[in-house]
């Protein structure tokens, strides 16, 4: 069988050279059709010739011409079998052979091609043999020494392969991989896998390959014996059957198995399910299901688990909650140690489960619903049992494990300058210190936005725009949040390259809230803080009063100069821009002052801040008119944002880039200070952001955003990333530092590395290693030493991982993970 795959890699390459299009696999003998005895005075006509052609028509009532031509056609009399030989090729329509020699019998109706035979059929599929021979209405045949190539660079062969019928090829002592089997230069070259199979059914009507007395062979050694296998057709796109399992040991899960089962339900719709099993937890099942339609898709996946087993409890029981800095054993009141149960004290479910899904329908012209889910039964869910995402709903994510998940329902109609968005929200937390019954949600969310109207008289273009949010608690403050909002700019550039852009805002808040002696999710007291008092003091009426409204109208006004200077070198291009942005808008930061018994300042905020608590400043931001990532906290005052911006690009490659700049302030807000934040802005001079990056066309590439101290220089914030590859060693690297203070107004010092190396051992393989440093806290949290393989037919990864983490006494502990793939077996 070897043998076959070599002859196999030797017309593949002719293949290459004709630049066959392989469009399905249909294993078809689509040989001559069967000549009238037309042909035959037509043959007879041409005698024994050098470069003989002759042409016959198919049928009496088909106007198709066959093209019979071969160095000699050879015919006795009418009645003997017509002879072609040297260099024999039959074309018919989009089908041809090509052979040594080809004998056709009219009186048995017998075709025989001797000697090279390759066949391609209408479909461009083409088939090697060294002997064929079928009947006139190719209904049934044989061939020896057969070999095929199919779609997706797969290849079949067989030392006899028999036809039956239409739908059904049967071969004996088989060969099929979906390896390359030959060298470039056309020598032999053994696959890294193939199965070899005493019987080999093609059933064309089912799409499938079946296999008897099989054995997978891994470079030439015996892997695994299969009495009997089933895969579908390489050309197929969808079809049931099982997937590639997943398997390993991990410290919380023991050693695990997972097999999973893909259901082809119909052209727009699928499923998979999967029981994982892991030997010290249990049984997980997971699903997860597939539509898509004209006018709308969902994606739907699930799992649950039933842990009320006595051993399982048992462990669950063990495991105990930590302190997050010190990863000391927690007691309660009693001096009792406070198991592994949610931070509001109800103990894990005996069913847990997870639910993950979004989709759309577009019901009308510019209109569509959907909806985006997310549900773990409880905080630990995700991190025992590792699940997240799979998928395109974790590409759409970005979040490998998410500590708060949300949900949403909403109806958005968008035209070409209108968007309206009704939405109803929904959050679960997954941290620790931070109780469910806190977390709000937005029963609704509504927005309407209007863009680029031109406004009369004074030109440039107006926006406007309208929210409305209600946000609940079941055991926290509430709140009621309405927005109205109209943009105005206009851009002039002058003669000389000068760009000037004008802008001004109108816009008025009005807020309700109610249950302000309650806090929130990050401001509670069920979680055992003891800075719930603290944090009190950043809410209206210092957490004393039930009920609080505020109305504010805030006016914005600015000019934007910059001034693009462009620079062509000999061999390079230089690009500055200096930029200044001057913006004036209402004093009134909305905090009174005020002095505990003590005679120590705080700020009392009017405002409760929902949806500004996280943001960064930097150079992306530095020219924003306002900062904030939302509408709760607000810019306020006099300002003036300074900033360059430049880059440079050489012909060999190399690209730099840079950015740095400062707010100044006619006066100090305290509107950052009022809810702890700390984003280098506020005073009279902000800190100072920049940003660089470096980088060369296939070599490396470093990016680096920064933000320095205003009075000593000091990093207050950097994000920095490294990737280079130079020659067979790779190389990333990636660090972090940011300093915030806590509603306590302790600072908090938190720096982060990852690391990571990697070396191209050969082509094919490659080790890697990884690691994850907390270096604010002087420990490693995570290391991984990896193994991969990869060529055009297989890919294998083994991974070992050291996790050093703990989330509330849940260790991760080592764990050891495989992954094989095999191309060819199905896509």
């Amino acid at each position: 069988m070897g043998r076959i795959f070599h002859r196999s890699c030797v017309f593949a390459s002719v293949l290459t050279r004709e630049s066959l299009y392989l469009s399905r696999m249909v294993l078809r003998y689509a040989f001559l059709k069967p000549l009238p005895r037309k042909l035959a005075a037509v043959a007879a006509a041409t005698l024994t010739t050098a470069s003989a052609i002759a042409y016959a028509q198919l049928a009496p009532n088909r106007d198709e011409i066959v093209l019979f031509e071969a160095d000699i056609i050879n015919r006795a009399s009418t009645d003997s079998p017509i002879i072609a030989e040297g260099n024999v090729k039959a074309y018919f329509g989009e089908q041809f052979l090509t052979s040594d020699r080809v004998i056709y019998n009219p009186t048995t109706d017998i075709v025989i091609a001797v000697g090279n035979v390759s066949i391609t059929d209408t479909d461009g599929l083409t088939y090697f043999a060294d002997e064929v021979e079928l009947t006139g209405d190719l209904a049934d045949g044989i061939a020896t020494n057969f070999s095929a190539l199919l779609e997706n660079n797969s290849k079949l062969a067989g030392n006899t392969v028999v036809k039956t019928g239409d739908e059904r090829n049967e071969l004996s002592r088989a060969v099929y991989t979906s390896c390359e089997v030959c060298t470039e230069s056309g020598d032999e070259k053994r696959p890294t896998w193939q199965v070899k199979a005493l019987r080999v059914t093609q059933d064309r009507e089912n799409e499938v390959i079946r296999f008897r007395d099989a054995r997978l062979e891994v470079l030439g050694v015996p892997a695994l014996y299969l009495p009997y296998m089933q895969i579908p057709e390489p050309s197929v796109e969808r079809q049931s059957g099982f997937l590639t399992p997943d398997f390993g040991t991990t410290t919380q899960q023991g050693i695990y198995l997972e097999t999973p089962y893909y259901i082809a339900i119909s052209d727009n719709q699928d499923a998979t399910v999967a029981a994982r099993y892991m030997e010290r937890q249990g049984i997980l099942y997971r699903g997860e299901y597939r539509f898509k339609a004209s006018r709308g898709e969902a994606v739907l996946q699930g799992g649950v688990i039933d842990t009320r087993n006595s051993e399982i409890e048992a462990r669950l029981d063990d495991i105990t909650q930590r302190d997050l800095v010190t990863q000391e054993l927690l007691f309660d009141s009693d001096g009792n140690r406070i198991l592994r149960a949610n931070a509001d004290g109800r103990s894990v479910p005996g069913t847990r489960f997870h639910f993950f899904g979004e989709g759309e329908y577009r019901f009308a012209d510019n209109w569509q619903l959907g909806f985006d889910a997310e549900y773990a039964s409880d905080k630990f869910y995700l991190l025992t049992y590792d699940v997240q995402p799979e998928g395109d709903l974790r590409n759409a994510r970005g979040v490998f494990r998410p500590d708060r998940l949300s949900s949403n329902i909403n109806l958005q109609r968008r035209t070409e300058n209108t968007l309206f968005s009704a939405e109803f929200l929904g959050f679960k937390t997954l941290r620790l210190n931070e109780d469910n019954d806190n977390v709000g949600h937005g029963l609704p969310r509504i927005q309407y936005s209007a863009n680029m109207f031109d406004t009369p008289l004074i030109g440039g273009q107006t926006n406007f725009n309208a929210s409305f949010i209600a946000l609940e608690r079941n055991d926290g403050v509430s709140s009621q949040r309405a927005t109205l909002a109209a943009q105005w700019d206009r851009v002039f550039t002058s003669s000389g390259g000068h760009r000037f852009k004008l802008y001004a805002e109108l816009r008025g808040d009005a807020y309700s809230f109610s249950r302000l002696d309650r806090g929130s999710e990050v401001c509670n007291d069920s979680a055992g803080t003891n800075s719930f008092e603290a944090c009190l003091q950043t809410f209206p009426g210092q957490g004393e009063d039930q009920s609080s409204s505020k109305s504010r109208l805030l006016p914005t006004a600015g000019v934007e100069w910059s001034y693009p200077l462009v620079r062509r070198g000999q061999n390079s291009t230089v690009i500055i821009e200096p930029k200044v942005q001057l913006i004036t808008a209402t004093d009134e930061d909305f905090n009174s002052e005020r002095f505990d018994t003590e005679g120590n300042r705080f700020l009392l905020p009017e405002i409760v801040n929902e949806d500004s608590q996280f943001f960064q400043f930097d150079t992306t931001s530095l020219f924003d008119w306002n900062k904030s990532s939302g509408y709760d906290l607000w810019e306020n005052g006099n300002r003036a944002n300074v900033g360059l911006n430049a880059s440079a690009v050489f012909d060999n490659g190399l690209t730099m880039k840079g950015a740095i700049g400062q707010q100044f302030r006619d006066q100090e807000t305290t509107a950052y200070e009022a809810y702890f934040l700390s984003p280098g802005l506020g005073a009279t001079e902000s800190d100072i952001v920049g940003a660089f990056s470096i980088g060369k066309r296939g070599v490396f590439n470093f990016d680096n955003r920064f933000r320095l101290d205003k009075d000593d220089a000091s990093i207050r914030r950097a994000e920095s990333t490294f990737t280079g590859r130079f020659g067979r060693f790779g190389t990333n690297l990636s660090y972090v530092k940011v300093d915030t203070i806590n509603v306590d107004e302790t600072e908090n010092d938190n720096e982060f590395l990852l690391s990571g190396v990697s070396y191209n051992i050969t082509d094919n393989w490659t080790v890697g290693a990884r690691q994850r440093n907390e270096i604010s806290r002087g420990r490693v949290t995570q290391q991984i030493i990896s193994l991969g393989y990869r060529d055009e037919c297989s890919s294998l990864l083994l991974a070992y991982r050291i996790d050093n983490t703990n989330a509330g006494g849940l260790e991760f502990g080592n764990s050891l993970t495989i992954n094989l793939e095999l191309s060819g077996f199905g896509n």
